[in-house]
């Protein structure tokens, strides 16, 4: 297929403002998974000074954990839910990309050989784009659920001291508990980022599927 000048020019600007968005998308991913582990090390040590507080250090120390262990849960939600949006966000700026990467492969004949990167518009030729092999399991390996996990973690701990300190139960039973809520936490977490990516734009016709590839 032949394109004139115009379009060609159009689509080269167009392939430089995607790749733009995409590198800020991958910045912001970064930036606010930082922000979030850094509040999560300064509650940490924080949370190790109070504990050594003489006197009513165990009174000062409960209401300090119970303080800022749920804020830090709800930031860590917060951040978990953006990071889905970027995650997105990079897919379908991939999928674009590599949909006129395409077009460059058709109009470059047999100079073709020279792209390393493959043309293909589906998920399978984004994340095959990336180095990666392409599988399902890749979902769970994101920067989301990276935070979501450390997340289900401080969520389960808020919940074990709250019964600590509510029922005076033993050590193993407020552990129970807060495990159970740091589980039921990240299945959510899962869920909802599976939901996300399966609503996000996802299933937007593929021009260029990978040969051999489904699903």
């Amino acid at each position: 297929m032949e394109i004139d000048d115009h379009t060609l020019t159009a689509l080269t600007t167009e392939h430089f403002g995607l790749a733009g968005a995409r590198a800020q998308a991958a910045s912001e991913s970064a930036s606010r998974s930082a922000l979030y582990l850094g509040s999560v090390s300064s509650t940490l040590v924080g949370l190790g000074l109070t504990a050594q507080v003489p006197g009513g250090g165990r009174e000062v120390f409960y209401v300090f954990a119970l303080v800022a262990l749920p804020t830090l849960f709800a930031l860590g939600v917060f951040t978990f839910t953006r990071l889905v949006e970027l995650g997105i966000e990079d897919f379908l700026l991939g999928r674009a990309i590599n949909r006129i990467r395409h077009l460059y492969l058709e109009q470059a004949g047999e100079a073709s050989r020279y792209f390393m990167l493959s043309g293909y518009d589906d998920a399978f030729g984004v994340i095959a784009n990336m180095g990666i092999a392409p599988s399902r399991s890749q979902l769970y390996f994101t920067a989301a659920m990276a935070v979501a996990t450390v997340n289900a973690v401080v969520g389960g701990s808020a919940v074990a001291l709250a019964i600590g300190r509510a029922t005076d139960a033993r050590l193993w039973v407020c552990v129970a508990f807060g495990a159970l809520a740091g589980i039921a936490a990240l299945g959510a977490a899962l869920s909802f980022q599976a939901r996300q990516r399966g609503t996000g734009g996802g299933e937007r016709d593929v021009l260029f599927p990978t040969p051999g590839a489904s699903g």
